[in-house]
């Protein structure tokens, strides 16, 4: 149904038609925003559905950035976003279904992946728990509120 590739910097255009309900701006920000991110330790990547752009995320390559309490170096997943114009699909779903195999093949030196969620957004985390996801340690402020955050053993 989907299939996850790299996404090149020079290739952000081909994401820029996603856009998001205005409902989950907050958890995710706007794609332009997302793909202005100049740190060259996050990685880009895009879903694509039957060879057209879906989905977006990103994997940082150093997390503990964010959360000091990981491990130097921690692959952390950031901006997961289906467009709003692709969402009640199952695309979310097959995403993370797919998510782990993509990851091993990636980033084969990787045991670990975090992520961190709006403690609020309890959808997402009902999907990360679905796919194997645990929470680890203690909520944090973040950006829009509380945020948990989980890992993911690859």
């Amino acid at each position: 149904m989907i299939t996850l590739h790299p996404l090149p910097r020079s290739d952000i255009g081909r994401v820029q038609h996603l856009v998001l309900p205005d409902a989950q701006v907050p958890f995710v920000g706007p794609i332009a925003e997302m793909t202005a991110d100049p740190d060259l330790l996050r990685h880009f990547h895009m879903v694509e559905r039957s060879g057209e752009p879906v989905g977006f995320f990103k994997l940082d390559c150093d997390f503990s950035r964010r959360i000091k309490r990981l491990p130097t170096g921690a692959l952390g997943l950031r901006g997961v976003l289906v467009g709003g114009q692709y969402q009640s699909n199952g695309i979310g779903t097959a995403l993370f279904s797919a998510l782990q195999s993509y990851l091993n093949d990636q980033y084969p030196d990787a045991s670990k992946i975090w992520l961190s969620v709006d403690t609020i957004n309890q959808a997402a985390i009902a999907l990360y728990e679905k796919h194997g996801w645990t929470r680890d340690g203690p909520a944090f402020a973040g950006r829009s509120g509380p945020e948990c955050v989980m890992r993911l053993e690859l």
